[in-house]
């Protein structure tokens, strides 16, 4: 990768991670957060994504079918973080949202969420960190995903035994 591309590419990274301080900052998020940027690339949220989006779109497929892909996987991750109650007004409030009033439509966009909900809890099943950012774009023949997510921060007795 040449001076350019790295420049490129720290350059979307910095947006991605501005993007998730002014999201958090909007929410009234918390003032001291810690970003993680040294986790190996498997520990990387980034990396799940890139996982799940794998077996979700066929090799050289447009970029147009990446990104639909990838909103549905951010959107299905985040609901899997819900109880179950929570869930089902999530997926109902996403039906209505997309403007699906019954029939098979909503079926189907509520049954291909529900499917990668359960994809992402076989996969990532202790992963309880929350998706506020993401992007895909191919880079050559080569998909390349940044993504930013929040983490609960550790608890007061995990820290003291550190």
């Amino acid at each position: 990768m040449g001076r350019a591309s790295r420049r490129k590419a720290a350059n979307r990274s910095q947006g991605v991670l501005d993007e998730a301080r002014t999201i958090i900052e909007r929410v009234g998020g918390p003032k001291g957060i810690v970003v993680r940027r040294d986790l190996p690339q498997e520990e990387k949220i980034s990396h799940a994504l890139c996982e799940l989006l794998e077996s979700e779109v066929v090799t050289g497929a447009p970029l147009e079918e990446y990104q639909a892909a990838l909103r549905f996987i951010v959107i299905a991750w985040n609901v899997s973080l819900l109880d179950a109650e929570e869930r089902s007004e999530a997926l109902q409030d996403l039906a209505t949202t997309m403007k699906c009033e019954g029939g098979a439509m909503e079926r189907e966009i509520l049954g291909h969420v529900e499917r990668l909900i359960v994809r992402k809890q076989v996969l990532f099943p202790h992963d309880q960190r929350t998706i506020v950012t993401s992007d895909v774009w191919l880079q050559g023949n080569t998909v390349r995903v940044s993504a930013a997510a929040l983490a609960a921060p550790p608890s007061p007795v995990a820290r003291t035994q550190l």
